[in-house]
């Protein structure tokens, strides 16, 4: 679930006072793989989800970046090509800021590389953990997980907005597509959740996940 911090919070204010706001509309790609890194980039509204293309011509959605995060900055900072693709789920406003001002920013201001290099430690925390998850629990706990870390929880429910194709998010949660629909149609029998319209409600979120 999103929580707003004190980095996060610098982060924002910093591509507010010098970012360039571009809207995008759903599915419209932000970059593409093997581009020129020219920017980076803060969600200010929607989802983009960060992917690459594997054999097979599938695409692994790798990572998803929501209102208040910052992506694009790890290929700027080491002068490399982009590595995957960014590509809108939802209709989105980014910010972008310049390879090189972000760069001259990050140099100048102590305060914005404090907030990026603790941006970026809880990102890789959240990977161990979330590889960890792959690797030792039931496919229904991981996708639990998966809802509760995209939702926004009020009072004792989480709702959550799902634009994710169940293959997406099969993808992500290692898988298969039939998986994901069985589990939530399931859940959705029990009460467990209210699921309809890409839209999930998890209607006791202190059982959810003690209950899997």
């Amino acid at each position: 679930m999103i929580i707003e911090r004190k980095e996060e919070h610098i982060l924002a204010e910093l591509f507010e006072d010098n970012g360039v706001l571009r809207k995008f509309k759903k599915n419209e790609f932000i970059f593409r793989e093997d581009e020129e890194s020219q920017d980076v980039y803060f969600v200010r509204s929607g989802l983009v989800k960060i992917s690459q293309s594997a054999q097979e011509g599938q695409n692994i959605t790798l990572f998803l970046r929501n209102t208040g995060e910052v992506f694009g900055a790890a290929e700027v900072l080491t002068g490399q090509r982009r590595q995957r693709y960014a590509r809108c789920i939802l209709e989105s406003e980014v910010l972008l800021v310049p390879a090189s001002q972000f760069t001259s920013l990050t140099l100048s201001r102590p305060d914005v590389l404090y907030a990026l290099t603790v941006s970026n430690a809880r990102r890789l925390l959240y990977t161990q953990q979330f590889v960890e998850t792959l690797i030792s629990r039931p496919v229904a706990w991981r996708l639990a997980h998966f809802l509760t870390q995209l939702g926004v929880q009020k009072q004792n429910k989480i709702h959550v907005s799902l634009p994710l194709s169940h293959e997406e998010i099969s993808y992500i949660i290692g898988c298969s597509r039939q998986t994901i629909t069985e589990t939530l149609n399931k859940w959705n029998e029990k009460g467990i959740i209210q699921y309809e319209k890409k839209r999930v409600t998890i209607n006791d979120s202190n059982a959810f996940m003690s209950n899997l």
